[in-house]
C-alpha cells in the first residue's frame, strides 16, 4: 500500500513537473511580413519567441504570392506583424482569411500594424488615382530605413509581447535597452560619413527612400 502510494505521489509529481516544463518552454509564434520587421522582433523577443518572416529579403513586398505554407504559418501565430499602409494589400487579406485564426484578424490580439507606431510621411490630400503613378494613399509606408523608427517598432514589439505574455516582461525589457543601445552606437559610428552627404541632390526611383533621406539629410 505505502509503495503504490509513493508510486502514485510520484507519477502526481513528475506530472506536475512536465506541465511546468511544457508551460515554461511555450513561446509566442510571431510571423512578419518582412525580413526587416522579423529581425526586430527577434531583438526584442529573444528566446521567448518564434519569428518567420512571409516575404524574403530579396522580394517586393508589394508583390507576394499568397502561398498554402504562408496560411499554414499564420493559422498558429500568436501574432502577424506587418507594415500597414497598404504596402501588402495584394495578399494579406487572402492569407489572413485563409488562416481562420481570430488572434491575427483586424481586432484580434495579434493584429499588429506596426505603421501605428511611426510618424507617417507623404500622407495623401486630395483625390488619388493610378494616373498619378505608385501612389500610398495612406502614406509612404518604407518607414523603417530611419533608424528612429526602428526604436519605434521595437518599443512597439516590447509592448504587444509583454501585453500577451507577462510573464516575460523582464526580458522584453531588457532586450529592447540592448537594442536601442547598439543602434545609438552604430548611428554614433555612422555620423561622420552621413555628414559627407548632408545636403547632397540624390534622384531616387520611387519613394522609398523618404524616410532614409529625412534622417541623413539628403534631398532627393
Amino acid at each position: 500500500m505505502k509503495k503504490s502510494f509513493a508510486s502514485a505521489w510520484w507519477l502526481l509529481a513528475a506530472s506536475l513537473a512536465l506541465a511546468d516544463t511544457t508551460a515554461a518552454q511555450k513561446k509566442l509564434k510571431v510571423v512578419t511580413s518582412t525580413t526587416d520587421l522579423h529581425d526586430i522582433a527577434h531583438q526584442v523577443g529573444g528566446n521567448r519567441i518564434t519569428a518567420k518572416a512571409i516575404s524574403a529579403g530579396y522580394q517586393d513586398p508589394h508583390f507576394v504570392e499568397a502561398k498554402p505554407s504562408f496560411v499554414l504559418q499564420l493559422r498558429d501565430a500568436d501574432v502577424f506583424a506587418f507594415v500597414g499602409l497598404d504596402l501588402e494589400i495584394g495578399w494579406m487579406s487572402i492569407l489572413i482569411d485563409g488562416a481562420r485564426n481570430v488572434r491575427i484578424k483586424p481586432g484580434g490580439s495579434g493584429h499588429l500594424d506596426v505603421s501605428k507606431a511611426i510618424p507617417v510621411l507623404d500622407q495623401a490630400t486630395g483625390r488619388v488615382d493610378r494616373s498619378q503613378g505608385d501612389v500610398h494613399p495612406l502614406g509612404n509606408p518604407h518607414y523603417w530605413l530611419d533608424p528612429e523608427n526602428g526604436k519605434r517598432i521595437a518599443r512597439l514589439y516590447k509592448e504587444t509581447f509583454t501585453r500577451l505574455d507577462p510573464a516575460g516582461a523582464g526580458e522584453y525589457a531588457r532586450n529592447l535597452e540592448a537594442f536601442e543601445k547598439r543602434l545609438d552606437a552604430a548611428r554614433a559610428r555612422w555620423a561622420p560619413l552621413l555628414a559627407q552627404i548632408r545636403g547632397k541632390p540624390v534622384v531616387a526611383w520611387h519613394t522609398s527612400w523618404r524616410y532614409f533621406a529625412n534622417y541623413t539629410g539628403m534631398n532627393i
